[in-house]
């Protein structure tokens, strides 16, 4: 495979899909903007509270401080999960989502498949450039700004702390696990877009097929599969397969709160099964699309 036609390639992809970048910049935006007017809020509130109300942040920082390290860094690290990068997995899930379903169907319906049909590129390097910017260029772009987000909201509680007295080392920076949960943003991110491969690679298939209402088949296909199991089989294997396997997302979080990583998941068969299933389902892709023309 040529390198410089597949870094080609992944720019193309990049300058089409801008929401790349900003779907998880507009999140975070709207995160930081929350964090503030939340803060805000909460000194005007404790600004109300006076000095005869008995509320005394010195004895509550100080409880905090002498607090168990061991579960303050746990919270510290389940709060950054959960305020930080939370928020950026749900818009990257609908990112990958729909980038998939338009990416071999969108070429077809302007036709700029004919403009790359006639460039020495092949099939496999189109979609695999597709598939390395759905497994890896997105979840990098969005830990990045997860990384960024984590930053602008830990200034912004040791401010906070600052203002009403408090230590912002003993209380935040020295139980944040800062570097480890940068770590965990990347792998969880990169596992989540793992996980979601076999959804992917479907959604691929799809692309490449549909001349039309790519979405619909993509959607009812899998749907009527369901409802003929359950009409003559009286069974719902399918949508339990299906079920199962997203529900993999929750081993992701809980490993990385419980044993500070995202990888309990690789001991899943379920997980590899994924990959498989994936794979089959990109090489009927790439096939599909040698076939394809201007015509959807």
């Amino acid at each position: 495979m040529n390198i410089t036609v597949f870094k080609t390639l992944l720019l193309r992809e990049y300058w089409e899909n801008k929401s790349f970048v900003r779907a998880p910049l507009i999140i975070s935006a709207v995160l930081i903007f929350s964090m503030i007017v939340g803060m805000f809020t909460a000194q005007s509130m404790i600004f109300s509270l006076g000095d005869d109300s008995g509320f005394q942040f010195d004895a509550g920082f100080e409880a905090l401080s002498e607090a168990n390290s061991y579960e303050l860094t746990k919270g510290l690290q389940a709060l950054q999960f959960g305020v930080f990068l939370s928020p950026l997995i749900v818009g990257m899930v609908f990112v990958l989502f729909f980038y998939a379903l338009g990416s071999l169907y969108n070429d077809r319906r302007d036709r700029s498949i004919l403009f790359w049909k006639s460039m020495p590129v092949s099939d496999l390097q189109t979609v695999m450039s597709k598939v390395f910017s759905a497994l890896i260029i997105v979840p990098v772009l969005t830990a990045i700004v997860a990384v960024a987000t984590q930053i602008v909201g830990l200034i912004l509680m040791t401010l906070m702390i600052w203002f009403n007295g408090g230590s912002a080392w003993d209380l935040l920076w020295s139980h944040s696990s800062f570097f480890s949960v940068i770590f965990n943003y990347f792998a969880s991110l990169f596992m989540l877009a793992l996980i979601m491969a076999p959804i992917l690679g479907w959604l691929w298939l799809v692309s490449a097929y549909a001349k039309r209402a790519a979405f619909l088949i993509a959607l009812f296909i899998p749907l009527g599969l369901m409802l003929v199991e359950g009409m003559i089989f009286h069974s719902g294997n399918l949508a339990k397969l299906i079920g199962d396997h997203i529900s993999k997302t929750e081993i992701i979080m809980e490993g990385v709160v419980m044993h500070g990583h995202p990888f309990a998941v690789l001991s899943e068969g379920g997980f590899w099964g994924g990959l498989l299933i994936s794979a089959a389902f990109i090489a009927g892709a790439i096939y599909i699309r040698r076939f394809r023309d201007d015509s959807y």
